[in-house]
């Protein structure tokens, strides 16, 4: 029943690897998804509004209340550079039907994060699959946001530095590490974090993709639509299947057979470095002597890719 699950809130910037990590999340036994809101990152705020419309009319859950969020970064930057999902963060795919972006709610997203925290204190999970910059928002309007909720996941950082937009830095915090920095500093749930380390160490391989891919149902054919040019790209510069945040959904949904270990450390945002702005610094020696603040995770990758495989079959 839907009322005996944990209810959900997801924050998202509506890329590609997000529809997927969307689907898992509706198909879930154990999560109610009671509102999607929106985030500069894959794209600007206003076209991910349309994708998520996009992606919930395909799983036939445009009853789902959609927020806009953030449009521009705690700083104020409203461009970004574009990722390999796209233009419009979600595969540049033209023969998709533009959805009626006028059942999106007039509500702003962090007002509504605020208000049903408030309505359900203790009861709410969310999952943070895009950049920070919401709850960030979130945390300087409402300090007490965080110890409403139940727990939070977030995908994004990166454990030992190793970038996939810089040198150092992962996209989702590089496209707003101050309001990763400040999540970091304040956030007071049990918050867990998958960092692209995990996803660079649980690569798929193309054989699995397509295995994903052959099954029917209306969502299977969106998602081989919307990522039919990125996986181009991955495959013309040599990138193995990595589903960012796939991996994050799998911790969340299944987590007794995907979580193989979890460590709770410190750890926080350089916000000053040349070449290391926006990467995520974890403190594994204890050496600045605070209290662990995010648990990181390593999963089981055969178990991962079972449950890919899952919400590929069961179609719809």
């Amino acid at each position: 029943m839907a009322s005996q699950k944990k209810k959900l809130i997801i924050d998202t910037d509506g890329g590609v690897d997000d529809a997927q990590a969307i689907y898992m999340m509706l198909d879930s036994t154990v999560y109610d998804v009671i509102a999607i809101t929106c985030v500069r990152g894959n794209s600007g705020v206003e076209q991910v509004k349309r994708n998520i419309l996009k992606i919930l009319r395909a799983a036939d859950k445009l009853d789902i209340p959609v927020f806009s969020g953030c449009a521009f970064s705690i700083l104020g930057h409203g461009d970004i550079k574009n990722s390999y999902q796209g233009i419009d963060g979600l595969g540049d795919c033209p023969s998709i039907k533009e959805p009626d972006v006028g059942v999106i709610k007039s509500e702003a997203a962090t007002d509504a994060m605020i208000r049903l925290t408030k309505e359900h204190p203790g009861d709410i999970t969310l999952m943070c699959i895009g950049p920070l910059t919401n709850l960030a928002t979130i945390i300087k309007m409402d300090p007490d946001f965080t110890g409403r909720l139940r727990d939070c996941f977030i995908m994004g950082g990166n454990y030992y530095g190793k970038g996939n937009i810089t040198v150092s830095a992962e996209f989702n915090f590089h496209a707003d590490p101050e309001a990763a920095f400040i999540v970091f500093e304040q956030i007071r749930c049990p918050t867990t974090l998958v960092g692209w380390e995990l996803c660079e160490d649980n690569r798929l391989t193309w054989d699995q993709y397509h295995e994903l891919r052959s099954f029917p149902g209306k969502r299977n054919q969106f998602l081989k639509q919307v990522e039919e040019k990125p996986i181009a790209v991955c495959i013309e510069d040599g990138w193995d299947y990595s589903p960012a945040d796939e991996y994050l959904a799998a911790c969340m949904v299944q987590p007794a057979d995907v979580v193989m270990e979890t460590k709770d450390v410190y750890a926080t945002v350089e916000l000053g470095g040349k070449f290391t702005y926006g990467q995520m610094v974890v403190d594994w020696h204890r050496f600045l002597g605070k209290d662990p603040n995010i648990t990181i995770v390593r999963i089981d990758k055969n178990a991962f890719f079972n449950i890919l495989l899952n919400t590929a079959k069961s179609g719809k």
